[in-house]
């Protein structure tokens, strides 16, 4: 009875608690929606990175820019008014709509005679005659504002929490309708303070607004607001004076709130939808109205297009009369600043650091365009419903299917979000104009990153959770047979108890023995701790390399190391990856070498042999131990070839069966050899240390075995002095054991049917 509520009780779990999982994280989104929100944002600068608005062929908004070529040639900021007011000039002439000051003027020009008179009395040197002829002297500001009341002009005040004044003056109302008697500001941003402009300039002005571009909480801008709050007063943007006076210079601002006619209404959430200007009658006489959608807070996020230079024009050239006018004839003129040393560069979405008059003109551009991305008040609803329904069907399908063909469905349903995020941000229009007519919707921005990461948190948890009652149940089976197996065969039983059999199964593989030369003298002198420490020093590195190149450890026997290729992992290179990581062994060997060298320590040198068959490969062992190992004449020949290496004076012997795998035409064949304990003979090779052979060398030491073979002692041995042989790879082993064979069959010639194979009598 217990076992089965157990049971009950661990198959409840792997449903129960991902339900409470995705509960939580719905719960989490209604309850917290800001942590999401920021979240999204990742997705969505991604998204402009990938498709910004299309730039105009002739954009409407011109920038004059306060450079660094202007700074130059005109000298530092602040500029008098006097060369402000010649600027705004040429500008008028040209023919600008409108001019619009993305600087401030809340101080007094520092050349003014009453800025000059304060500093002359400071320093006690203003006499009568000076005050007099600071007197005659006439005003930069009120120069200024004389070039400023003959254009159509915004300038600027910063909202600020301290260091201004309570108010400033506006130069057009609001009017909001809809709203019943909700209060239509309460969730627009409020400052108490402003830092405004100067009277006479503000006078001269047609048009009054707020600086301000706040940034997200990492600091990109990305939502701009057009209206916000003086104390209780509304106040308009930069941006929004601008269009004011560009579309007509109507002197009230219509904010349509959430229930208003044509606009979408979600309850209590809902604040402002949108801004509506008066930009006189049509055509066909009736009025035109500029719509700009907003959120609730009264912002807009700005959708930017890619930055165009041409857009820019120096405040230089205009001051010095060096530009075209077609290029300010017509169009919305902005002054600002892209020096850095005036620190007005603001990170967006597609570049870390754009100057705040392009935010603006970018903001102009975009409302001219009616181009929008919109976040609608419903997104969050159809997040929480898809996140739900998709998490329902993860939550019934880990454990019922398995973590495999949950993963299917996890991707299948992060692709979906992906898919309709995107379709809805390119194709907004297409979905909802028709259900919202003249709302100038645009872009719709859909969250992908909330339900992405709920659904894949969920898969997570749902399938580490599965994995954990598993290993619970496996923890049963290793009670069972941990008295009967090794450890690591236990942790394979308790995953599939179907593998505790006998046996393998035949496969080609590739075998390595890589064996110490003269241990037993190299131990010599050293105590067993400092013999460990050199074992492992040598171990260690050989067997990351043979695991880097996909090699098997089967085991150590004393210095010796046993690796095999092709299994448990299929490695149709197996071959060619063995002989690479011989390579590589060489060169770690010679690394190790030098620091032993500088140690004053002993070297080390190693002989590796590869050969290459069909083999038994499976657990093997008795009924009280398993090792996956493998077994076969392969294995065997792989660790006579090691054996030869000596002889040979080579450190790599390679099988014929491996060298067929590899088809390197830089192996170098040593010999045909019947190796101990076999009477078929199989060819041997070797390769280089660099693993290239050259042909001229290849050729003569072909011509060596090719005379050796054929009883031409005497050729044989003429070569063995040719310079293209000597200056070959350094064999020198090899060569001398030929020369030794060869004057040994001068004096006592083989049998007659000897076929050039030697007998090998030692392992």
């Amino acid at each position: 009875m217990l076992k089965h509520l157990k049971s009950y009780l661990r198959r409840g779990l792997a449903y129960e608690l991902p339900l409470v999982f995705l509960l939580l994280a719905i719960l989490a989104h209604v309850a917290i929606p800001s942590i999401f929100e920021h979240l999204s944002y990742f997705a969505f600068d991604l998204y402009e990175l990938a498709a910004p608005r299309p730039p105009q062929d002739d954009p409407p908004v011109v920038i004059v820019d306060i450079d660094e070529k202007s700074l130059k040639d005109l000298g530092q900021w602040p500029w008098p008014r006097t060369v402000l007011a010649k600027l705004l000039s040429k500008l008028g002439d040209a023919g600008a709509m409108v001019v619009t000051f993305d600087v401030l003027f809340s101080e007094p020009d520092r050349t003014s005679p009453e800025a000059l008179l304060a500093l002359l009395q400071d320093r006690g040197v203003a006499d009568d005659d000076t005050k007099r002829l600071l007197k005659a002297m006439a005003d930069p500001d009120s120069e200024f504002a004389a070039a400023i009341s003959k254009t159509p002009v915004v300038v600027g005040f910063n909202l600020t929490t301290d260091g201004g004044g309570p108010s400033t003056a506006v130069k057009a109302g609001f009017a909001v309708i809809g709203g019943r008697n909700a209060d239509p500001y309460r969730f627009v941003n409020s400052s108490a303070e402003a830092v405004s402009v100067l009277p006479q300039l503000l006078d001269a002005a047609a048009g009054n607004g707020f600086v301000n571009e706040p940034s997200d909480w990492d600091n990109i801008v990305r939502h701009v607001p057009l209206v916000l709050r003086l104390g209780a007063k509304p106040v308009p943007s930069l941006a929004a004076e601008t269009l004011r006076l560009g579309c007509g210079g109507a002197r009230t601002y219509l904010l349509k709130y959430a229930g208003a006619q044509s606009e979408w209404n979600f309850g209590e959430n809902s604040g402002l939808n949108a801004m509506e200007l008066q930009c006189g009658a049509g055509a066909d006489g009736k009025p035109q109205r500029l719509r700009v959608p907003l959120d609730k807070t009264g912002a807009i996020t700005v959708y930017y297009t890619k930055h165009d230079a041409n857009q820019y024009i120096s405040a230089s050239d205009i001051v010095s009369g060096k530009f075209d006018p077609k290029r300010i004839d017509g169009h919305i003129v902005l002054i600002g600043s892209s020096a850095a040393g005036l620190n007005d560069l603001k990170a967006t979405p597609i570049q870390p650091d754009m100057p705040g008059v392009e935010v603006h003109a970018q903001l102009i551009d975009q409302v001219l365009q009616q181009e929008f991305v919109f976040w609608p008040d419903w997104g969050p609803g159809i997040e929480i419903i898809f996140t739900l329904f998709t998490g329902l069907l993860l939550v019934f399908a880990v454990p019922r299917f398995g973590a495999l063909p949950s993963a299917g469905i996890t991707a299948i349903a992060i692709i979906m979000v992906m898919a309709a995020s995107w379709f809805a941000f390119k194709n907004g229009n297409a979905l909802l104009d028709p259900l919202v007519i003249g709302n100038g919707i645009g872009h719709v921005l859909l969250d992908p990153i909330y339900p992405i990461a709920v659904v894949a948190s969920l898969y997570v948890f749902s399938t580490l959770l599965n994995w954990r009652l598993s290993e619970r149940k496996g923890r049963e089976i290793r009670e069972a047979f941990s008295r009967y197996v090794s450890p690591h065969y236990v942790e394979e039983l308790a995953k599939d108890p179907d593998k505790l059999v006998l046996g393998g199964e035949i496969r080609m593989m590739t075998i390595m023995f890589c064996d110490i030369r003269g241990f037993t003298t190299l131990s010599e002198g050293l105590s067993a701790h400092d013999l460990g420490m050199l074992i492992n020093s040598f171990l260690t590195p050989m067997t990351e390399i043979i695991m880097d190149h996909k090699g098997t450890i089967d085991k150590y026997i004393g210095d010796c190391i046993m690796a095999f290729w092709n299994a448990p992992l299929d490695d149709p290179d197996h071959a060619r990856n063995a002989v690479a990581a011989a390579m590589q062994m060489r060169i770690k060997l010679d690394e190790l070498n030098a620091g032993w060298r500088a140690e004053g320590r002993k070297e080390i040198h190693i002989g590796i042999g590869i050969n290459t068959g069909e083999c038994s490969v499976g657990n093997f062992g008795s009924n009280q131990k398993f090792n996956y190992s493998l077994l076969g004449d392969p294995v065997n020949l792989s660790s006579r070839l090691e054996g030869l290496t000596k002889m040979y004076g080579v450190d790599l012997v390679i099988g014929e069966d491996t060298a067929a795998c590899l088809d390197d035409p830089n192996l170098i064949e040593l010999d045909l050899v019947a190796v101990k304990g076999k009477t078929k003979a199989v060819r041997i090779f070797t390769l280089p240390p660099d693993g290239i052979t050259p042909e001229q060398y290849l050729a003569r030491h072909n011509a060596l075995l090719s005379a050796y073979r054929h009883r031409d002692w005497q050729g044989a041995l003429d070569l063995l002095e040719d310079p293209e042989l000597v200056k070959g790879p350094a064999m020198p082993g090899l060569y001398g054991l030929f020369r030794e064979r060869i004057t040994q069959m001068q004096i006592e010639s083989p049998p007659a049917d000897w076929d050039g194979v030697f007998v090998a009598h030692e392992k």
